[in-house]
């Protein structure tokens, strides 16, 4: 079954330019098996150009933010997460453009077709190369996001944000759930139930303060900056396989989740302060009967 790609980050300003590639020299670098357009013919990158600035803007929005963007093409021009981009752009417009392109089959792969007398490649054909564009972009999704907490002020943007949102803010999961195939579908899809899951956990076990915790410890995997990494570390191991148990069986394991609280509240000294400091830690105070001389129902 083929997976839509998403548009609604796809409205754009007809005055953005793209930034990632700017001409057709850059172009070809990622679309390497394209043959040279005849005299009069608009270039690929004409052809394309204004898919590339919404695959970029897409990017731009659920990746990168602009700041770290801009900062990418002006200032930090050999880094290797520019050329990632750069990838990652080019396969999702390809994808988005290959029904409306006349392809043919080279010895070296696809090629964009450049006169009428050259056959284009099959419908079959066509499928597999979609497949394949789909497969490249996420790959390069996937190194971008390891990326990208080394960035330019990436941790302060609202895309941070977004995957900082759950204890599995990259791809393993959708890997780690069976899946081999529309990665990034998946994932969208995955982090929304994991965002369900954890609300869920927070509020009446864990505490938003302490999964807030994990979750940028997890991220930036800096976990010294916690009161106890080696013990952070490993409630946050306990948390992320209750919700992967949750995840593949939809049921919340209760003596797991029972055990891991308790591990919590009888930690010594100021471990897990944000956990104890809590509404949550409320619900798990003392508050049954309790046999006093001055209570009517005294008992010896």
């Amino acid at each position: 079954m083929r997976i839509r790609t998403q548009s609604k980050f796809h409205s754009i300003n007809p005055k953005t330019m793209s930034n990632l590639i700017n001409d057709n020299d850059t172009l070809k670098k990622y679309v390497p098996n394209t043959l040279k357009a005849v005299a009069g013919e608009q270039s690929l990158f004409d052809k394309i150009h204004p898919q590339l600035q919404k695959s970029e803007l897409y990017l731009t929005k659920r990746f990168l933010s602009e700041e770290t963007k801009t900062n990418l093409i002006t200032v930090a021009t050999d880094d290797p997460l520019l050329h990632y981009c750069r990838m990652a752009t080019v396969a999702d417009t390809m994808l988005s453009t290959v029904p409306q392109l006349d392809l043919i089959l080279t010895p070296n792969g696809f090629g964009i077709v450049s006169n009428q007398n050259v056959v284009p490649a099959s419908k079959e054909r066509i499928e597999r190369l979609t497949r394949s564009l789909e497969k490249l972009r996420d790959d390069a999704f996937v190194i971008i996001l390891l990326m990208l907490p080394n960035a330019h002020k990436w941790t302060e943007s609202e895309q941070y944000a977004s995957f900082a949102a759950t204890m599995f803010p990259n791809f393993e999961i959708v890997n780690q759930l069976g899946y081999t195939e529309h990665i990034w579908q998946h994932y969208l899809e995955i982090q929304a139930r994991l965002k369900a899951i954890e609300h869920h956990l927070e509020s009446y076990y864990f505490s938003h303060e302490l999964m807030t915790t994990l979750r940028t410890a997890n991220i930036l995997n800096r976990w010294e900056s916690t009161h106890a990494p080696v013990q952070y570390k490993r409630i946050y191991q306990r948390i992320a396989a209750i919700e992967f148990s949750v995840l593949r069986i939809d049921e919340y394991p209760m003596p797991s989740i029972m055990d891991t609280v308790n591990i919590i509240r009888t930690a010594k000294g100021s471990i897990f302060n944000e956990w104890k400091a809590s509404e949550t830690a409320k619900l798990f105070e003392n508050h049954g009967y309790k046999n006093k001389k001055q209570s009517s129902g005294y008992f010896f």
